[in-house]
């Protein structure tokens, strides 16, 4: 039920979904006040989520900001959470997604003496490769030490990520210090969950979508087909902690 709901709530957030069903509105309907309501509403829709200025002011205001590394204390373990990367069956290789930069800073973190271990929390599908299996053996190739990686590979959500990984933290290193590292976007409601599973990491959060460089002022008026892909994913955001909210899992 939760994951039927989820999935609903999350196609009618998207402002593309509003736009085909305008669109087919105005195509289909033979009132003619309604097919020019729907029109005005399709443009307007179509102008203002496709608009860079727009999409970069909400995500300044719902990211956390970036973090110096150099301001960090030094933590026992760095917990990188998944959907990062897949694992390819038939090979030994792995294939890092958009939401890959939150490996790199957890390696970097953890190379610069910041983390004593990473936790990578990511499970996968029934008789494949968990996510964090794959990724474990991808480091160890890489000369990070097997005692210094922690594996959670029973996950599926970011709920399962809190909660597993609480429990492996309570068993391998109790009273440890962590840092949680995940996307700038998902990062509220990923320390929500943590918070709630009886961990309270800090945030370093990566793979920032907001621009932060000086930007020429015409750059912000061209349309942006990618802005429709960020609000989507802001809009998920949002709807994720309410829903999140309702389970009790925040």
């Amino acid at each position: 039920m939760f994951f039927i709901l989820s999935k609903t709530i999350g196609l009618l957030a998207k402002p593309l979904t509003w736009l085909v069903v305008l669109m087919l509105i105005a195509v289909s309907w033979r009132k003619p006040k309604l097919k020019r309501f729907s029109l005005i509403a399709s443009l307007v829709i179509l102008l203002v989520f496709t608009n860079p200025f727009a999409i970069n002011i909400a995500l300044k205001l719902w990211e956390p900001a970036p973090v110096a590394i150099e301001t960090l204390p030094v933590y026992d373990i760095g917990i990188v959470l998944g959907g990062f990367a897949r694992y390819l069956p038939g090979s030994d290789n792995i294939e890092l997604t958009d939401a890959g930069d939150r490996l790199w800073q957890a390696v970097s973190l953890y190379r610069q003496g910041k983390t004593g271990k990473i936790l990578i929390s990511g499970g996968g599908a029934e008789n494949t490769k968990s996510e964090a299996a794959a990724v474990r053996d991808a480091l160890i190739a890489m000369g990070i030490p097997d005692s210094a990686i922690l594996t959670e590979t029973r996950s599926r959500n970011t709920h399962e990520n809190a909660v597993f990984s609480a429990e492996l933290v309570t068993a391998n290193q109790p009273g440890a210090t962590c840092v949680l590292i995940t996307s700038a976007l998902h990062m509220k409601r990923s320390l929500g969950c943590f918070r709630k599973a009886g961990l309270n990491p800090d945030a370093f959060p990566a793979e920032h979508i907001a621009r932060y460089d000086k930007v020429y002022w015409a750059d912000w008026l061209r349309p942006e087909p990618s802005a429709l892909k960020y609000w989507e994913r802001v809009m998920n955001e949002w709807i994720g902690i309410i829903v999140y909210k309702l389970q009790g899992y925040i």
